[in-house]
């Protein structure tokens, strides 16, 4: 997802001059009159010069920066725990943490699985300890 600060190409903590010296900067480099007529790249930089144009508007003025910084926020925090909610329940072919051979069972990602012969080797040393 492209935001208006990646379309300005400025971070999210930039002043409102940073914001005004972007926008400038980029209607400059990319206004449509430059560009030869009924070309390719003058029909892209017309689209470009409209999101660029768009984001100054939301960035530029104080309350529908906050309003649009706000909302990106709650999309951007809903996003991190959806990953992270997919990654903890993801199932992954098991393999051993120490050896790394496959235990032919499935497991959560995160989750500790020995094979059976390091299983049987902690499980003997463990006795021998406590003998």
């Amino acid at each position: 997802m492209t935001t208006h600060y990646h379309t300005l190409g400025i971070p999210a903590n930039a002043t409102t001059e940073r914001v005004k010296q972007a926008y400038r900067a980029l209607v400059k480099k990319l206004h449509p009159d430059l560009f030869p007529s009924e070309s390719d790249a003058q029909a892209e930089a017309q689209r470009r010069i409209r999101d660029i144009n768009v984001a100054y508007a939301v960035l530029s003025d104080p309350e529908r920066r906050e309003s649009y910084d706000a909302k990106l926020n709650i999309r951007s925090k809903k996003e991190h725990e959806t990953l992270n909610n997919k990654k903890h329940l993801e199932q992954v072919p098991g393999r051993c943490s120490k050896c790394g051979k496959p235990t032919l069972s499935w497991h959560t990602v995160g989750t500790v699985v020995l094979c059976q012969a390091c299983e049987s080797r902690a499980s003997s040393g463990s006795r021998r300890r406590n003998m």
